[in-house]
């Protein structure tokens, strides 16, 4: 019978001793304490690997037998019991244990296992510790690892318990039921467009504010990379990409989105800590489908295009796909636009953050339901990362120690995780007697003067009695001057908005902690919804963004629909805020850059520490600077800072960021990453729930002095123009290198074209060199073939004259001879024949000359050919910049210190003896010639008269006779 692994490792519950840790939990029996030893670097499995090791041998018999127990999630604590008595020894919190780790599986230490603690409430007076253990049966760390690792990835539950049954012994678990919670992870997703260069790659398009630079008729590619940016706590696992979508526009349906073909996808189980949880996805995009149409036409001047890129991820625990929506600004050019390379190329990254809540299924098991996804809009890294070192603090924090007393520790964690729903809070409309008489005197004067009274600003600040906010925010606004807005509104809520889909759905999300919002198509909804969709279609510009339905929603709880819409033009437009959305929210990064720095000035230590653990002010600050604090803060508190913001105007948003960073500064400084974003999400707005506490932080506000906003205004913009300069610089050089490319390459093709013509020109001048031999040959062969025949024509006469001067003496050949002088077409045809031919030579003689002649015309046009080349080519280098003719020069000299061959080779197969004669005067001729000297009685025609030698002309004229 096999042994069973197990045996004498077994999991049960204990009565008594156990029933003061309650918790549903896995209790493991045979196990030995072999004890714990000191360490310095807790998270070192090396380190725990070598006192494992120390601990197992030196323990060997002095070891303590125990039980240990193992919660289900990382709430509960690690126990150990003594295997005698069943009393508890020690209790271990499963969040506070560092690291596990198990003894190496062929090592003597196969069946140990240990893990590191922290003994210790602060992080300089933390002890670590490493305990070690060692069970009976080797193979059962396996399941003792297991269990620490389920313990380890399980969010925290409810510390509640059940009675355990019979049945649940064998398994040692207690059920429980927890209560849901809601979790936030922030992720950055990074866009970079591609487009075919024409070479068989793709290279990145341009961008600045006002967003991509695409051509037309381009193939292109979308690359996107999408990483956690949580630096501690529980990552996320993005398993898969479900779907890459595009579409022109934006706020586009589902249905108008066109789905891409996908080209790669890079998982996020990489092993390096800087690309751990990072997916990239890549798709190729081909314009020219009809659906893409307004993605490849020329963009007007006076247009602004969009395009929507979406992508649905499959994350491990999530039982839906997860949306990522990216709307993005584009201009379309022509594919020779010549100034589009002037553009830096650059990637869109936009921060996402994902809302969940944590849900339990029948079978106890953890998964997680989308509550929201929220989008910081597109983050510019060279505005949220300039330089604030060089500015030293120079006002000391003030203490709020006495505003903390406000509100307990147990009122703003009493519902645990669950953050604050906005439009928490009832604001009640009693107010005192001297209150109201104060107010009735100040409207007063008000009313009569047009002016505000001098007590305005203190009665303001104080807070206004709610009964009187609604009159009291027109006035501050303005409102009783813009009778025109107001009569627009009417106009505005009939006309049709592209936004109207994005505003339907924000309105059901906006303050669902009030009544009057609670109602889906109830009045308050439905009045919100005309509201933002009137501002939409008023301020074109702008459109509608989230944040403004919760401005919207606030002047909506205290005046009608066209007073509320009045106060809401007059805060976008008067008090700027529309700003802030403007131009690719560079206002924003303004106001983000002056709360930078005045955190330096007066929370030196609490921008180091968010400095350290890569806190950025705009994943707490958008929010609060986009919607007025309206939506996470309770309603008194809301009401209150838009009282004083009236009053005040932009300075009010600084005072109260800097009020409530002051107030939660202790706090915030014993929290990391992910504890920070929570407190802001979580912990923050819980405080403010107070009345007192948020006049107590209004009146801290209104003490704090932010006279240096226009300083800082002029450092921000002379740093974005320093910034600018730097992009326009990297444009230039980018220009440049582009210039200088193409330059290269135009000398490429230059030097090519010039090594053709002088590889053309060297075949002519070989040819005509060739040519002029051979004519010259010819030539001298004529004159060769005259002088002799010359010669012999003047032999031929002597003898003649010889002839009739001897023959004289007879008077019948003297007869014969006068006969012949009468009529000298009887004589013999043979001088005749020679003259003609002597006329035939020099025809062909003056033939050869003519081809001569056009042999070296063609020499001479083919040299003129190659000036006007260097020309040109001088021509050329002329226009180049200086430094490229340096360049250029440079290379020439290389080249001409290269031996290059000779124009005049001398051709082997010509022969160095007389020169050859060909004629020219047709192609029976031609053979008829003869080619060498040596060859001509082999090559003459027989038509051709025969040469008379000295030898034998007397004979023959005899013989003829």
């Amino acid at each position: 019978m096999p042994l069973n692994p197990y045996a004498g490792l077994f999991w049960s519950i204990y009565p008594d001793p156990v029933s003061d840790v309650d918790q549903e939990c896995t209790i493991f029996s045979g196990v030995t304490y072999l004890g714990a030893a000191a360490i310095n670097a807790p998270k070192s499995e090396a380190e725990i690997q070598r006192n494992m090791a120390i601990l197992n041998e030196q323990s060997t018999e002095q070891g303590i037998k125990v039980s240990i127990s193992v919660p289900s999630s990382s709430q509960g604590l690690v126990v150990l019991y003594d295997a005698n008595t069943n009393s508890v020894i020690s209790r271990y919190e499963i969040q506070r244990i560092l690291f596990y780790a198990r003894g190496q599986v062929e090592g003597a230490e196969a069946g140990c296992f240990a893990f590191t603690w922290s003994h210790g409430d602060t992080q300089e007076s933390a002890i670590f510790q490493c305990h070690v253990f060692r069970c009976d049966i080797s193979e059962a760390v396996s399941r003792v690892s297991s269990c620490f690792a389920k313990a380890f990835q399980r969010v925290p539950r409810s510390m509640s318990s059940s009675v355990a049954s019979a049945a649940d012994l064998m398994m040692g678990c207690v059920s429980s039921i927890s209560e849901p919670r809601t979790l936030m992870y922030v992720f950055e997703v990074n866009l970079e467009i591609k487009e075919e260069d024409g070479k068989g790659s793709f290279n990145t398009v341009g961008k600045d504010k006002n967003g991509f630079k695409l051509k037309t008729n381009l193939q292109k590619q979308i690359c996107l990379v999408i990483k956690q940016v949580s630096e501690t706590g529980s990552q996320l696992f993005i398993e898969r990409c479900f779907g890459l979508l595009v579409a022109a526009g934006r706020h586009v349906k589902h249905s108008d989105m066109q789905l891409l073909e996908m080209e790669e996808q890079v998982g996020s189980n990489t092993t390096t800590s800087q690309e751990r949880n990072c997916t990239i996805i890549s798709a190729t995009w081909d314009p020219t489908e009809a659906s893409f149409e307004p993605l490849n036409t020329e963009t007007s001047k006076d247009v602004k295009q969009y395009m929507t890129v979406a992508v649905d991820l499959v994350i491990r625990g999530i039982r839906e796909p997860v949306r990522f929506l990216i709307e993005t600004p584009v201009r379309v050019y022509v594919q020779n636009e010549r100034n589009f390379w002037y553009f830096q190329r650059k990637t869109l990254t936009q921060q996402f953050y994902l809302n969940l809540k944590e849900v339990v299924s029948d079978l106890n098991d953890i998964y997680y339901e989308v509550l929201n996804m929220e989008s910081s809009g597109e983050l510019d890294r060279n505005l949220l990362n300039l330089n604030l070192k060089n500015f030293s603090s120079l006002i000391p924090s003030p203490s709020i120690t006495s505003i903390d007393t406000l509100t307990p520790k147990e009122e703003y964690y009493s519902d645990g995780d669950e953050p604050l729903l906005s439009g928490t809070g009832l604001v009640s409309k009693d107010c005192s007697e001297d209150v109201l008489e104060s107010w009735a005197e100040v409207l007063g004067r008000w009313k009569s003067t047009k002016q505000r009274p001098r007590q305005l600003a203190g009665l303001v600040r104080l807070g206004v009695p709610e009964a009187l906010r609604g009159e009291v925010w027109q006035r501050l606004a303005g409102v009783e001057e813009g009778a025109e807005i107001m009569e627009s509104y009417r106009v505005l809520i009939t006309k049709e908005s592209n936004c109207e889909n994005v505003i339907q759905r924000d309105i059901a999300r906006t303050f669902p902690a009030h009544d009057f919002f609670k109602e889906a198509g109830g009045l308050g909804q439905d009045s919100l919804y005309r509201v933002s969709k009137a501002y939409s279609v008023y301020d074109s510009e702008v459109g509608y963004c989230q944040g403004l339905s919760f401005l919207a929603a606030t002047l909506l709880l205290h005046m009608p629909e066209e007073q509320a819409f009045c106060v809401l033009v007059k805060l976008m437009y008067d008090y700027r805020l529309r700003d802030l959305y403007k131009d690719g929210f560079d206002n924003l990064y303004l106001r983000l850059y002056q709360l930078n720095r005045l955190m330096e000035e007066h929370l030196d230590a609490l921008w180091t520490h968010f400095e350290s653990h890569h806190v950025e002010t705009h994943m707490f600050a958008s929010q609060w600077f986009l919607t007025l604090f309206t939506a996470r803060f309770p309603l008194y508190f809301v009401f209150h800072i838009i009282d004083v913001f009236l009053l005040q105007g932009v300075d009010t948003l600084f005072q109260v960021a800097l009020a409530l960073l002051m107030w939660c500064k202790k706090d915030l400084l014993q929290l990391d990453f992910e504890g920070i974003l929570k407190y802001f999400r979580v912990s923050l707005p819980k405080k403010c729930r107070s009345e007192e506490a948020a006049k107590q932080l209004i009146k801290l506000a209104c003490s704090i002095k932010v006279k240096k906003l226009k300083k800082y205004e002029a450092d921000f913009i002379a740093l974005k123009e320093a910034v600018e300069h730097k992009e326009n610089e990297a444009s230039e050089v980018e220009q440049l290198r582009m210039t200088v490319s193409r330059y290269e390459e135009e000398r490429k093709l230059m030097m090519d074209e010039i090594s053709q013509l002088k590889d053309m020109l060297k075949r002519e001048v070989n040819q005509a060199d060739t040519d002029k031999k051979t004519n010259s040959a010819m030539i001298n062969d004529y004159k060769l073939i005259r002088q002799r025949l010359d010669a012999q024509l003047r032999t031929v006469k002597a003898e003649l004259e010889d002839i009739k001067t001897k023959i004289t003496s007879c008077e019948k050949c003297t007869e014969f001879l006068k006969k012949d002088e009468k009529d000298p077409l009887r004589g013999s045809g043979d001088p005749i024949k020679g003259e003609e031919r002597i006329r035939e030579l020099e025809l062909e003689l003056a033939q050869t000359k003519l081809a001569l002649v056009e042999a070296e015309c063609r020499n001479q046009n083919l040299t003129h050919q190659l000036r006007a080349a260097e020309i040109e080519l001088q021509t050329a280098k002329n226009s180049w910049p200086p430094w490229l003719s340096k360049t250029l020069t440079s290379i020439k000299e290389v080249a001409n210190k290269k031996d290059f061959p000779n124009f005049n080779v001398s051709q082997p197969g010509l022969p160095n003896a007389t020169p050859t004669f060909v004629s020219h005067i047709n192609a029976v001729r031609r053979e008829s010639v003869p080619i060498r000297t040596d060859r001509i009685a082999e090559n003459r025609r027989d038509s051709a008269p025969s040469v008379i030698k000295d030898s034998h002309s007397c004979t023959s004229l005899k013989t003829q006779h």
